[in-house]
């Protein structure tokens, strides 16, 4: 269900490593821009009432299990991402002689009975029933809500677990020193190792980085300049990007509805993709609200519609993430695999990673600048 070359910052960079695949296999609900460059396209179980599976949750103190449960009949040969695809390759592969995977899989044994799985459905239960045992089996309780087997548990739906106790794990935490740290003796510990290690100081680790702090002030709680990718005289504004109310994880962008009511994002509008920009700069450039613009960074551009809108901060402009698929279905493209419905977000961000903990940096990483068309 992953689509790389469109949820990434930067997806060109994508699009250029996944052309170089000699052999790919898509498992997915919508065909998408990574569908595009694979050889094959295996059609996934839908996770609402198609597939077993669980998904847990953390609110308010508690902890919560809700089961996935297959409630409707197929309607036409589709197979489990997660069970039933991995043992039917396991079967193929245990035909040429190389029969580990299945014999690990058979280990995922019946909780109740005590049966191995002859089969990929028989298989995507009992892995389920394996990974919740400790919930619905009164021999192994340990709180929450009380099940008397698996059907209970699976006729409920949903386990809750008791309140959370207040301050549990305080002076339990993992750190150096077993406590919240206000001056971080673990992350000193982990940048001198590190520094150490490749000979350098920990400012000059800090530098590589892209940080601004020095000694002891890297330790502590400050402020940061944002590093922001673009010569201010050519890309006079910063980019704010936003997700949408309604993305669902970025698969509605293919549903009437999704545009129907796109003005539940502040500053948008039905069935278009706007770039909120305030009015003082809007005029200095001759833009009126509908014109057709083009934003530009320095690693990409997208085209769409100017909105005029005085929620915006000078200087700035304020682009939703969802729309811009070329590749995912007759309502997200203008036209599947080549034109897009809207613009994406992430054709304008630059590949950029905060260096410590390795993610990518999606907010105000880039400038830009607008071009009326």
């Amino acid at each position: 269900m992953n689509n790389f070359s469109f949820s990434a910052p930067q997806p060109e960079r994508w699009e250029r490593a996944l052309s170089k695949i000699p052999f790919l296999v898509h498992i997915t609900t919508n065909a998408s821009e990574f569908s595009w460059f694979s050889d094959i396209v295996l059609p996934d179980t839908h996770h609402m009432f198609e597939k077993w599976g669980y998904v847990k949750a953390h609110a308010n103190g508690y902890r919560h299990v809700t089961l996935m449960q297959p409630i409707v009949k197929n309607l036409w040969d589709y197979k489990t991402d997660e069970t039933e695809i991995p043992w039917l390759i396991a079967e193929k592969l245990a035909k040429r002689g190389f029969d580990n995977l299945l014999r690990h899989y058979k280990t995922y044994k019946d909780p109740e009975t005590g049966k191995a799985p002859r089969n990929e459905k028989e298989f995507a239960l009992y892995a389920l029933k394996y990974a919740t045992q400790k919930l619905w089996d009164p021999a192994k309780y340990k709180g929450g809500d009380k099940f008397n087997g698996w059907k209970e548990f699976a006729k409920v739906g949903v386990w809750n677990s008791n309140p959370y106790p207040f301050r549990k794990r305080w002076g339990k935490m993992k750190t150096k020193t077993g406590k919240f740290e206000f001056y971080s003796k673990t992350l000193q510990a982990a940048l001198e190792k590190h520094a150490g290690k490749h000979g350098v100081s920990v400012d000059e680790v800090l530098e590589a980085a892209k940080y601004l702090a020095k000694g002891e002030m890297a330790f502590v709680p400050h402020y940061e300049e944002p590093f922001i990718l673009g010569d201010e005289k050519e890309y006079p504004f910063i980019h704010v990007d936003h997700k949408s109310r309604l993305n669902r994880e970025g698969r509605s962008a293919n549903c009437t509805w999704y545009f129907d009511f796109k003005d539940l994002d502040p500053g948008d509008e039905t069935w278009d993709d706007v770039a909120k920009i305030n009015p003082l700069d809007a005029a200095k450039l001759g833009l009126a609200n509908g014109d057709r613009i083009k934003l530009s960074s320095p690693t990409g551009s997208l085209v769409c519609t100017a909105k005029l809108w005085e929620g915006v901060r000078p200087g700035t402009v304020a682009k939703c993430y969802g729309q811009g698929h070329w590749a995912y279905g007759k309502i997200a493209s203008e036209e599947f695999g080549k034109t897009p419905r809207g613009g994406s977000s992430n054709d304008l961000i630059p590949a950029q990673y905060e260096a410590l903990s390795g993610s990518s940096a999606y907010y105000a990483v880039t400038r830009l600048k607008i071009e009326k068309l």
